[in-house]
This record gives structure tokens, sequence and C-alpha cells, in this order.
């Protein structure tokens, strides 16, 4: 006995297992796809045993014809099913059927059954054979820089990372950046560049890092674009776009920095005023970086450190960042410690307070003279006043306070902010 099975336009002859009656039972061992989204139309292919079709006579041939319309089936859980409809033949151990939704989420997510019936009444059912995703939502977009607040200006470098996922069991296929900006002040057009982040088939995330270059003669205040977008593998593809505006900002300048200057053993601590300074921006004194590590970035408007060490005389203080090179609108003056030459008179009686003059060089009004054997026992010259000849002060007058014990010492000239120098036994006392 044969079968002619009509569908569509192909016929297929197949044998008949047994009479009515005596017909083997449906099984189903797999679904292909085991898994897959539930928000859009699938065809499930069932693999089993004993998918016997019905048949009619064709009244103008005089043949069976085979035909699907018995069966019958569904996918789900208590209480909630979705129908299997569409059925075609493969063969014996094969057939498929459609899962349409009306809404994607009934299924939920998680494991169903599937069942199914033939022509005869006989049902087959395979306990959790497939797997329902849910909806296949589209990929994420996640850019890790430049961040919202960063800084940019014109020839500045723009480093970029961005990455994609897609939900599992989807795959990535592409993932693309697109820089454009404006006219430059010439009127010149730079062309969009658009680059596909490089990848290795199958993943469900694609990681990608680039450097691009802003044109030098951008104006600031113009705004440049960075464009992404991601595709995964479903049909029609899902796509996630992102838009990132950068507005460039002015090169970073130098207005100020306090104290205006110092010691040239360096270690004062100062304030960098400004503006446009960045993380990482690096201040200089005179091409040597301020201590540490070209300073501390406070704020966009304030960098602080401590000097470096430098010959005596004025230097230019500039910043270095991404956003280029500050105007050195700011100086520091370099200066030498006080420096003491000789003490007059060179000598006092024990016991009694001396009046003397110290000469030197490099004295200001921060300039401290201090007496004795040691630094930690010196004693601070009393009424110390600072004078001058020619408006330049050369000399120090002050009072050797009185002392019993000690018949020698050494004198020291402290500035706070310049620094130390000592003279080595320059004043002694003799007995009353």
């Amino acid at each position: 006995m044969t079968l002619v099975l009509r569908v569509g336009f192909a016929v297929f002859v197949a044998p008949l297992f047994g009479c009515a009656g005596n017909e083997p039972e449906p099984r189903i061992d797999a679904v292909d796809p085991a898994q897959a989204y539930t928000d859009r139309d699938l065809r499930l292919t069932l693999t089993g045993a004993g998918f016997l079709p019905s048949f009619r006579l064709d009244p103008v041939s005089g043949e069976r014809v085979a035909t699907m319309d018995g069966f019958s089936g569904r996918l789900g859980n208590e209480p909630i099913w979705a129908p299997l409809t569409n059925f075609g033949w493969v063969g014996p151990t094969q057939i498929s059927a459609s899962l349409e939704l009306e809404d994607p989420d009934d299924l939920g997510v998680g494991p169903c059954n599937v069942e199914i019936t033939d022509p005869r009444g006989h049902r087959a059912a395979l306990p959790a054979g497939f797997l329902a995703l849910g909806r296949d939502t589209p990929p994420v977009v996640t850019v890790t820089s430049p961040e919202g607040n960063d800084l940019f200006a014109p020839g500045s470098a723009i480093h970029g990372i961005v990455s994609a996922t897609d939900q599992a069991p989807g795959q990535m296929t592409a993932l693309t950046w697109t820089y454009t900006e404006p006219p430059a002040v010439d009127g010149s057009q730079r062309d969009p560049v658009t680059t596909s982040c490089p990848f290795r088939p199958g993943p469900g995330e694609i990681e990608c890092t680039f450097d691009v270059i802003i044109s030098p003669g951008l104006a600031p205040g113009v705004t440049v674009d960075l464009s992404f977008l991601a595709s995964d593998d479903a049909r029609p593809p899902n796509q996630t776009s992102k838009d990132i505006s950068i507005v460039l900002s002015q090169h970073p300048s130098v207005s100020g920095v306090t104290p205006q200057g110092g010691g040239v053993a360096g270690g004062i601590n100062v304030v960098i005023s400004g503006s446009g300074f960045v993380a990482g921006s690096r201040a200089y004194f005179d091409d040597i970086p301020l201590i540490p590590d070209g300073g501390i970035v406070v704020d966009p408007q304030t960098i602080t450190g401590y000097t470096p060490a430098h010959a005596a005389g004025t230097v230019p203080v500039t910043v270095q960042s991404r956003l280029g090179l500050a105007t050195p609108n700011g100086t520091f003056q370099y200066q030498p410690p006080p420096t003491i030459e000789s003490v007059i008179p060179s000598s006092g009686t024990q016991g009694q307070d001396t009046p003397v003059t110290i000469y030197g060089s490099n004295f200001s009004d921060t300039t401290i003279i201090f007496v004795g054997q040691t630094w930690a026992t010196a004693t601070a010259l009393a009424d110390q006043s600072l004078a001058t000849v020619n408006q330049i002060p050369d000399h120090i007058t002050g009072v050797v306070p009185g002392s019993s014990g000690l018949t020698r010492a050494w004198v020291w000239a402290f500035d706070p902010f310049n620094g130390w120098t000592r003279l080595p036994d320059p004043f002694s006392w003799t007995a009353p």
C-alpha cells in the first residue's frame, strides 16, 4: 500500500505503517531550535517517530492524497499555551510546525512542554522540550570613554572605549563608530570617519578601542560628534545606536601663580590658577615638572604642588594637557637665599646684650637672623630691623641676647620662602 502526500505543489511518496487500528504511536524526541526568542514567528522542526499524516482520495486521479490538516499541537505550560499551526510533513520521523504568538510575553521565559496530536487522536509530548527566551532585546551599547564631563580642544585626541553586548544566545554581528566634525575656521571640511570594530564571529559581546585626533583648525565652541551602531544576528537584525556630542573647549591657560616667588632650593607650596586643567594636566616651571608628578589637579581652574629646585631668575609657568599647551601668562621668580658676609661687632661680653649689624645680600622683610652653637638651640636676633642702601637691603640691625656660658656662636640667616645660609663662628663672647 502506498501513500501520495501533496504539500503545496510537491508530491512525496512514503510507505504506510500497517493498516487502520495498528498505527505506531507518535513520539517526540527533540525540537529544533531547542531555544529561541518568542517575539517573532518561529518554524519548529520536531524529530521523533510515528508521524503519519491523514489522507483523502483524489477524485480525479483516484490516488490517496496525504494531508497534514489533521495534526494539532501546542507549546507552553499550564495554564498558558500557544498553538502550533501550519504543520508540514518531512517524513515519518520528522515534521515541522509554526509557533505564532499574539503577545510575545505570553510564554514568559523558561522551559516549555511540547505536545502534538495526530489525525488518529494519538498524542505525543516532550516535557521541557523548548526553552522560551522571551523578547529579543536589542544590543546594549556602553561607551566607557569619552565620558560626559571630559573636555576636548581643537587638536587634542579622543580616546574611545566602547562595547556592545547582546542577550544570550544572541550574537553580535557588527559594531561601528563614526566621527564627524564641522568645517574648520578656514572653511576646509574633513570627511566623516567610519570604522568597524574588529571581532571574532560568534561572541555575544564586542569591545573596541580607538583614537581620533580633532582637527586643530576647528574653533572652540563648535561641536564634534561620535556615533555608534551595534547589530545582532536576529532576522531582521536588532540595532542600537548611541550618539555623543562634544563641545570643544579653549586650550588651557595659566592666569597666575601664588606665591609669585620662592627659593632656588624649591619646595615652595604654590597654587597655579587658570582654566582647562583637565585630569592628567601637568604643570612645569621652565620645563621642570611641579612636584609631585606635575602637580595635583584640584579642579579645572586649580593645580597645586611644590616647586622644583632651579637657578635664580624668572621662569615661565606652563601647563600641558590633552587640551594642548597652556598659554604661559604666569611666571615664578626664583630667588637665592639670604647670605651673611660679616657681623659687626664680632664679639660681646658674656651676660650682656650686644647690638650688632649683619651685612650680607638677598635680605628681605621676611629674613630672620639666629645666633647660637646649633640650629636647635639658636636664638633669634632681638629688635631686628632691615636697612637699605640705595634702596638695596644690605644689612640688618638687632641685639644679640646676652649669654653666660657660650664663648663662640654661628649665625644663620633664614627666609621662609627663599631658604637659609649660615656663617660659622662669626661671633664670640668674652668674660666680663
